[in-house]
């Protein structure tokens, strides 16, 4: 059994993939039933090939630092909190993967472009309290089916700049690494990923990446 964590095996597949766009190891971090939910990306190998090649032809960045703000690793699900440049724009962007025999076995994403003069992804970072993982998801699942203030804490700050609570969204999967807990929800029209930190068992922080789902897909997967 490996002793890699699977948000290790991430970082280096996204590190390795996307940002050197070195197609010659993708059998090394696809899984052979790779599953694609992107709603600009084509399904399987196949379609992540077909994406890289066309991320080739655009000009590499002009900086060697990492895009990713935040990961958070919870069993077989690890996800990626990520400020991009791309093609002249600043954009915001989560990205969620399963992992099934330390490969990558399933993709979802959003992407929100980033207001100007302001950042989304701004704030908090550092991973703490793993003990407390459990009962952060719980608080969080619990804010998200009924919302009430008695959860935030007085120091609450919410970086998405037209933030609003969703009416009745559907919550398709929370995962958490200590104080940060994700929670990926949709409602008819909006694919949403909510990100909150969490201190002494109240939400302080919270970010947001929502993206519309289009009208056509390039794949019969959805987009969740």
């Amino acid at each position: 059994m490996s002793s890699i964590s699977n948000k290790a095996i991430v970082l280096a597949a996204f590190k390795h993939l996307t940002g050197e766009r070195n197609t010659g190891v993708i059998d090394t971090y696809l899984h052979g039933s790779y599953i694609q939910h992107s709603p600009m990306v084509k399904d399987g190998k196949a379609g992540l090939l077909e994406a890289l090649a066309y991320l080739k032809q655009q000009p590499a960045p002009a900086e060697a630092k990492s895009p990713v703000v935040r990961a958070i690793e919870d069993g077989d699900y690890v996800m990626l909190h990520m400020d991009v440049a791309f093609m002249g724009k600043n954009v915001a962007v989560v990205d969620l993967y399963r992992l099934e025999e330390g490969k990558l076995a399933e993709h979802w994403d959003a992407t929100q472009e980033q207001p100007q003069n302001a950042s989304i992804t701004e704030g908090a970072t550092a991973i703490t309290d793993l003990h407390l993982t459990a009962g952060n998801k719980i608080i969080v699942e619990q804010y998200l089916r009924e919302p009430d203030a008695a959860l935030l804490s007085p120091g609450y700050r919410s970086h998405d700049m037209g933030y609003s609570v969703l009416e009745n969204p559907r919550v398709h999967r929370i995962i958490g690494e200590g104080n940060f807990v994700m929670a990926q929800c949709s409602t008819a029209d909006v694919v949403c990923y909510d990100i909150y930190r969490l201190h002494e068992g109240l939400l302080a922080e919270h970010w947001r990446v929502a993206q519309a789902i289009p009208a056509k897909l390039p794949h019969s997967n959805g987009m969740i």
